[in-house]
């Protein structure tokens, strides 16, 4: 299979000044691998290699997008401002001043630091498109335009560019230009009304999950887009929101609205359609979550709890009445649970093939055995930190081993190599550092 960037010599071949940044590319790449052996993911023939992605984004949906490519063998270039950087550079918790949240969404990537508000620091931004693959930006809709910098204008410079807008609501509609927030995302799109215990009042999810799948959609369409681009020869735009990301992942929930109108309300740990399927406390203050999901699992379970007779009571024979009857059914059930400790209930569950589990903390969950044994945690050594704990990409491979192969950049410590690479002399390098366009 030919390379992105053998196509490109075999189709550029006379193009002198693209030998010579291919030249440079070809080395930065043999840099990159053994840089990647020494790291520990030597050989591992990642699919994006050659691949080379700008990441303009920042806080958490965008630069995961491109962690996700990067993880998977991209040279991804992380574009921050000249001032403040990422502002989530200052999220805590922090060890030692790094802060978790961007180590983990910023691993894999070079970093170059440009003031986008000046016209060098937009011809910086225009060339790196003019020899990119993907670019990510999540500015609110409307400022790459105003820079400029639109996917028609670099579309011209590059036909082969894909180019992932990440928005709030969207690049069309009355809302088009708002901004917006997971949490504020979540509660426009009618995800918190149905998160929290009943008669509560609405609650945010634990981890911002909507940012987090709108990066992996992203990255899903920038890797779909480069596959069709092998057939058409040219790029195009790639739009993900949170908002339509919420739509989606409401799924059967909103499905359950359209189709037979019912509106869901929050139900705690319990699921709209099965019952019993929730958390309960023990006689030890601790939770544990028993998933009666089917007729069968009701059944083993309410023998399990010495209930038998319930199984074939008319209120909880099936699933549908259950669903019907489930605050009774788990009143009950909450009573027969109360008399045991969680790990001899966990045990009788076991034994009686009902699934059920303990409510892990996430020290845990990330200390527990099954998680070590799907190499979840990866080892990143880090200048100030040296090595430390990284949570890992969620896939695996049988042809690929996606690992770590380089730290999260210091903010700019990129820049010149960069635009070395871009055409850049010295001397106008720093001119433009003079001028404060780069740090």
């Amino acid at each position: 299979m030919k390379t992105w960037l053998s196509e490109r010599i075999s189709r550029e071949g006379g193009n002198r000044p693209f030998l010579e940044a291919a030249n440079v590319t070809i080395q930065n790449q043999i840099h990159m691998k053994r840089e990647s052996y020494h790291m520990g993911a030597g050989g591992s023939n990642l699919i994006l290699e050659g691949i080379r992605v700008i990441d303009l984004s920042r806080v958490l949906a965008g630069p995961y997008c491109g962690a996700i490519l990067g993880d998977m063998g991209a040279d991804v270039i992380k574009v921050e401002d000249t001032k403040g950087g990422d502002e989530v550079r200052t999220w805590p918790p922090h060890k030692e001043g790094e802060s978790g949240c961007f180590i983990v969404n910023n691993r894999n990537k070079r970093g170059i630091a440009v003031d986008m508000k000046t016209p060098e620091g937009v011809e910086i931004i225009r060339r790196l498109a003019g020899q990119a693959d993907v670019l990510i930006e999540n500015f609110r809709t409307g400022t790459m335009e105003g820079f400029g910098l639109s996917y028609e204008r670099l579309a011209e410079v590059n036909p082969k560019l894909i180019y992932c807008s990440i928005s709030a609501f969207g690049r069309s509609g009355p809302r088009a230009e708002e901004a917006g927030y997971e949490a504020l995302m979540q509660a426009f799109t009618g995800v918190m009304s149905i998160t929290g215990e009943p008669g509560g009042a609405p609650v945010r999810c634990g981890v911002g999950f909507l940012d987090l799948a709108t990066g992996i959609l992203c990255a899903l369409g920038a890797v779909s887009a480069l596959y069709q681009r092998t057939s058409t020869g040219l790029g195009q735009r790639v739009d993900g929101s949170l908002l339509m990301t919420a739509i989606g992942l409401l799924n059967y929930v909103a499905e359950g609205y359209l189709l037979a109108g019912v509106v869901p309300k929050a139900l705690g740990s319990g699921a709209s359609g099965t019952s019993p399927y929730c958390n309960f406390r023990c006689a030890d203050n601790q939770w544990v979550f028993i998933a009666g999901a089917n007729d069968t699992l009701w059944k083993r379970l309410a023998i399990a709890l010495g209930l038998a007779s319930l199984a074939e009571d008319p209120r909880f024979a099936t699933n549908v009445v259950r669903v019907k009857n489930r605050v009774e059914l788990e009143r009950i059930l909450q009573e027969a649970v109360g008399r045991f400790n969680r790990e001899p209930l966990l045990k009788l569950l076991e034994e009686a093939a009902v699934p059920a589990t303990p409510v892990n903390r996430v020290d845990q969950a990330l200390e527990d055995a099954q998680v070590k044994a799907q190499n979840m945690i990866w080892q990143m050594e880090q200048p100030r930190l040296g090595k430390i704990p990284v949570v890992g990409f969620p896939l695996a491979f049988s042809r690929m081993e996606s690992g770590i192969r380089r730290y999260p950049p210091r903010q700019g410590e990129h820049t010149d190599e960069i635009l070395k690479e871009l055409g850049y002399s010295p001397s106008e390098i720093a001119q433009l550092r003079e001028k404060k366009v780069i740090l």
